[in-house]
């Protein structure tokens, strides 16, 4: 009788079966080998890029901190060694620039009576991008006036500011539940459309400039345009086309986010140069990049 302890010759080629899951095969062989199909260079080099990107705008934040606390000691008579500006010190130094903008600085309107061509969904990124736009004008050198109007308190979107934003009714910012078309005068009014067919080429002290506030994913077409048009205002259009070209890949979209376009105005306030305010407002997936040849005005 064979021996139950001794491997059976008759099978020597199959492997037992084994119950329950399997240890883990290691792969001897390159790095690549084991990667598989499913992550290609191209996927790579995208995942670098996008990582590269957030490292840099990351850099870029840290320099302009740098760079705003510097200009306040330079402000308060100081050198960098004498005098440390604290965080509360910065704040109440933003505060009153902004304070001050409210009564002397340029004035940009977003227009929120676009409430009922949104959904929910989108009027939530709306309430996102308010935020940040009340924050670059915070953090500026140079704010400007902000209004905010055709604001309804029993909106939606008003909810959404507040769920989203602490201390959003003590923004230092003019909310009203009336039309652009009843706190200004016609004269005054510029009212930005990507769909505009004249270009902005500056920004006067004496006019205001609206901006519409609208996130539409369905792209409905001239919406802001039309508006304007219903009420005999001036249309302008921010001047891309002017400082820039496309380059070899992007959307080539010029519709902006509202928070983009705002930071472009305030930029180019602040300035004073379209090219540099442009270069720094459109998000490079746009596709878009300077005129080399082109020279600032």
């Amino acid at each position: 009788m064979a021996d139950p302890c001794s491997p059976c010759s008759d099978h020597d080629d199959e492997l037992p079966s084994v119950d329950g899951p399997q240890p883990p095969v290691v792969c001897q062989g390159s790095a690549s080998a084991c990667q598989g199909s499913t992550s290609t260079p191209t996927a790579k080099t995208r995942y670098e890029r996008v990582v590269l990107q957030h490292k840099q705008k990351r850099n870029q934040k840290k320099r302009e901190r740098v760079e705003r606390k510097r200009k306040l000691r330079e402000q308060n008579g100081a050198e960098d060694d004498e005098v440390h500006i604290s965080k509360r010190e910065c704040k109440a130094i933003c505060r009153d620039r902004c304070l001050e903008a409210l009564k002397h600085g340029q004035r940009v309107c977003i227009d929120l009576g676009l409430e009922s061509l949104m959904s929910d969904k989108e009027k939530s990124k709306l309430a996102q991008q308010l935020g940040r736009l009340y924050g670059s004008n915070k953090k500026c050198e140079k704010p400007m006036h902000i209004y905010f109007s055709g604001f309804r308190k029993d909106g939606h979107l008003y909810q959404e500011c507040v769920r989203k934003h602490q201390g959003f009714q003590e923004f230092m910012v003019e909310m009203t539940e009336k039309n652009y078309t009843e706190l200004f005068a016609a004269e005054e009014i510029v009212y930005l459309s990507p769909d505009a067919k004249n270009a902005l080429k500056s920004m006067e002290t004496d006019k205001v400039y609206i901006i519409g506030g609208l996130v539409d994913e369905s792209v409905l077409k001239k919406t802001t345009l039309q508006r304007a048009e219903a009420h005999s205002v001036t249309t302008a259009r921010l001047p891309i086309d002017e400082y820039m070209i496309k380059a070899d890949r992007g959307t080539f979209s010029k519709i902006l986010a509202v928070n983009q376009v705002f930071d472009i105005l305030l930029t180019y306030n602040l300035t004073g140069s379209w090219l540099q305010a442009l270069v720094a407002g459109i998000p490079q997936r746009k596709g878009f990049i300077r005129k080399e040849t082109n020279e600032e005005c």
